[in-house]
């Protein structure tokens, strides 16, 4: 086990960041993995020696270590509007988990059931699987990352990192948290035959086991976002990973330890999210993410390394003190630590105002706790007057921002289409696309304002460092079912005219919307027409011409025509569909009923 661990840690730090910005290369890794894989499996049906098998998966191990920081990359060009990037990572996430959880059951179960070498022989046939999903979806390469020059800031950051007396404790526990991952990942094999004798499915019971505690952590984790102290809950759960490992070595049945095991799966994944979100509260952004680099890097490390210590200590001391010892250093170096983590927490406490104030925010809902701390880091305060225009229509802008307090109004070509206040964001369309900016929003009264910078926000969607993330631009969007798949009230809910609208009031707006198609070059609205409805695209493209010349595109999520419904003047300009183009239509009267209704304003 840790023979196969060193080579993925090595590789991580050496080959990810030269082969991740390659076209293709999530194919081509998946394709080599089947290859490899299938080499696996045949030299177990062979019966060679298993210093080959372990060559051959060590190989498998180096390389997958591109497949995560490409997969990261490529989300934010796949996505069509900002929320799709934190949607989309935690979807990844939440199917990595399972995936790794119903894995580790399949594979026992195939190996007791059929064999060893035939539960290999399925791994390589369901990455094959992956193979083909990915084919085509990244064929352009993004910028590399200049390799020698990132090694060598990340060795000389990690004396700075150590010397630091509020984050070392958190690094340190983090290394220690892998390192007890990586001797459990190899004592588990013993524990299953060996100690309890649950048979060759047991391996995977056990690992199932832990997949499924690391699920149930996710609504606990959930429900951490955004408080104040998390220092208690953090510590809690590093003493449990260590207790339950102890727990594994001296209690006679195998039934109540899968219990256990599920346990420290809970744990392992609540000291994860707390010990990031804490770092990430502490230190500023560059420092956060310097730090970060080194914990990984540590993380890689220690995993491997407990796996290779797991056959010695079990050598020298037996199974269940193997597990007792393998067991104590985590929670002792937790309570020796906790004067500073208590000191650490203080010092964080205000961070969490401004996470609970994002995690508000439609567009970051769906990042984890992590990402969520790490955009709160990279946020910076700005304070504005009454009147000042914060983004105006046209100008460049690559910001995204939230108000903490006050009200601001939206302004199309000088008409008010929407009114903000306090827990709305705004901008986040130039977070993937490279447009101006579609509207002005000016201060109603004096603001205080969080911002956000796009590739701070693609750095917490897609948990990679600013270095890895520069170049990419956005995909355009030129797929015809962008939101038409999506249920019609979410995407109603995005359009800023309609955002204080309550669940009930954009659920019977999508009932009485009609869904139009139009041709290519059609003309949905012409300048100087009275207007009754108002629009919203759901997917295609179209542009807006305003005396005769060209203004700007309108993306899926976008509306139009509202201003002649709102203020009942004619049509500013005219709006004709650049390609197959499908449509939401709002008539005038159902629109204003049922802004009425629901307490809704402008």
């Amino acid at each position: 086990m840790g023979f196969r661990f060193l080579p993925g840690a090595l590789s991580s730090a050496l080959v990810a960041p030269i082969v991740d910005s390659r076209p293709g290369i999530l194919t081509t890794i998946t394709s080599l993995r089947v290859v490899v894989l299938g080499l696996g499996a045949a030299a177990v049906f062979a019966k060679l020696d298993l210093a080959i098998v372990l060559v051959v998966t060590s190989i498998d191990a180096t390389i997958a270590a591109g497949y995560r920081p490409a997969q990261a990359r490529l989300l934010p060009t796949l996505a069509r509007e900002p929320a799709d990037i934190s949607a989309g990572a935690a979807g990844v996430s939440m199917v990595k988990t399972l995936g790794q959880a119903a894995g580790a059951f399949l594979g026992g179960v195939g190996a007791a059931v059929f064999a060893p070498d035939w539960a290999m022989a399925g791994a390589a046939v369901v990455m094959g699987g992956a193979a083909a999903l990915t084919i085509g979806l990244d064929r352009q390469a993004t910028a590399g990352v200049r390799v020698r020059g990132a090694l060598k800031a990340g060795i000389a950051a990690i004396p700075e990192v150590f010397s630091d007396q509020e984050a070392a404790p958190l690094v340190i526990a983090s290394g220690l948290r892998t390192l007890v991952r990586g001797l459990w990942t190899a004592l588990l094999v013993i524990v299953a035959l060996k100690l309890f004798g649950l048979g060759a499915s047991g391996v995977g019971v056990l690992s199932g086991a832990a997949g499924v505690g690391a699920l149930i952590a996710l609504p606990i984790v959930a429900s951490l976002t955004g408080r104040q102290r998390l220092a208690g809950p953090c510590a809690i759960a590093f003493v449990a990973i260590g207790v339950a490992l102890i727990l594994v070595g001296v209690l006679p049945s195998g039934v109540v330890v899968i219990a256990v095991v599920c346990g420290w799966g809970i744990s392992m994944a609540i000291a994860d999210a707390t010990s990031l979100a804490l770092l990430h509260r502490l230190l500023d952004a560059a420092t956060v993410s310097r730090t970060v680099g080194v914990m990984e890097s540590l993380k890689l490390g220690s995993e491997g390394l407990g796996a290779l210590l797991a056959p010695a200590l079990v050598g020298l001391f037996g199974i269940r003190p193997a597990l007792i010892l393998a067991g104590v250093p985590l929670p002792l170096t937790i309570v020796s630590s906790l004067p500073q983590l208590r000191k650490a927490d203080q010092a964080a406490a205000g961070r969490g105002l401004v996470v609970t104030l994002l995690h508000g925010v439609g567009v970051l809902r769906s990042l984890d706790m992590a990402s969520l701390e790490d955009v709160a880091a990279r946020a910076r305060r700005l304070e504005v007057e009454a009147g000042t225009e914060v983004i105006r229509y046209g100008e460049e802008g690559d910001d995204f921002y939230v108000i903490a307090d006050g009200e601001a109004e939206v302004l199309l070509l000088g008409f008010r289409v929407a009114r903000l206040t306090a827990g709305a964001g705004f901008g986040e369309r130039a977070l993937l696309r490279s447009t101006t900016r579609a509207a002005t929003v000016r201060a109603l009264t004096p603001l205080t304002l969080f911002v956000v910078d796009r590739i701070s926000f693609l750095c917490a969607a897609t948990n990679q460092p600013p270095e890895a993330l520069d170049g990419i631009q956005a995909a355009p969007a030129t797929r015809g079912s962008d939101l038409a798949t999506r249920p019609l009230a979410g995407v109603l809910g995005d359009v800023p005219l309609l955002r204080e609208l309550d669940d009930s009031g954009l659920e019977r707006l999508a009932e009485v919307a009609t869904i139009e198609d139009w041709e290519t070059g059609a003309v949905v609205i012409r300048e100087g027409d009275s207007g009754a409805h108002m629009f919203v695209i759901l997917a295609g493209r179209a542009r807006t011409i305003i005396h005769g010349e060209h203004d700007r595109e309108l993306l899926p999520g976008d509306a139009f025509g509202e201003i002649a419904v709102i203020h009942r003047v004619p049509r500013m300009a005219t709006v004709a569909a650049s390609e197959p183009l499908r449509t939401c239509r709002l008539a005038i009267d159902a629109l204003t009923e049922i802004i009425a209704a629901h307490g809704s304003s402008i």
